[in-house]
């Protein structure tokens, strides 16, 4: 019985590390910067992406899951109002404000984007899809030194992916057409 009571409490402690707190983010971020792990990259990317969107509630965890189908149906605002509900009860999850930001971002509200991923980054500092998010948006601006400096902190978080290079080229090279 002292087993069984024991598993129970550390699944549930497990459970509660789920999302940006969870300890095993450390090492994957760590294998994101070893240049033995440049070929499971996108395999290391995409554990991180599914922590993130764990929840330690069954019910926002379904929501949660169900986010793509208001994408697919271009239901923004009904997305807007669940994330809405979903932060109200578990402020400190950074994911449902990413979400938010890129609905926002989506309809063109980018100080609101920003906004959330100003939180999600307060959060989640090593958050590579809000940096990416704030980046763009900075890009759109024509802020290209700022956005150039968050493609610099991305690739301090994900040294080998060869995307943020093309992306600080571009940035450079609008910055050199604005002038």
């Amino acid at each position: 019985m002292k087993k069984i009571i024991l598993f129970l409490i550390v699944f549930n402690f497990q459970a509660l590390l789920a999302d940006q707190n969870d300890p095993n983010l450390d090492d994957l971020f760590q294998n994101l910067k070893d240049p033995k792990n440049i070929e499971n990259q996108e395999n290391i990317i995409g554990q991180i992406w599914t922590i993130w969107t764990k929840i330690d509630d069954p019910y926002t965890q379904k929501i949660m899951d169900s986010l793509p189908i208001y994408f697919t149906k271009q239901k923004y605002r009904e997305a807007i109002e669940v994330l809405n509900n979903i932060i109200l009860q578990f402020p400190e999850y950074s994911e449902a404000y990413n979400k938010r930001a890129t609905v926002y971002f989506i309809l063109g509200d980018y100080s609101s984007s920003m906004e959330d991923i100003k939180n999600t980054l307060n959060l989640e500092p090593r958050h590579f899809g809000a940096l990416d998010g704030m980046a763009r948006i900075l890009f759109y601006f024509e802020e290209y030194e700022d956005c150039i400096e968050i493609y610099k902190k991305m690739q301090l978080i994900m040294p080998f992916d060869k995307n943020l290079d093309y992306k600080i080229d571009r940035a450079k090279e609008a910055m050199s057409v604005k002038i």
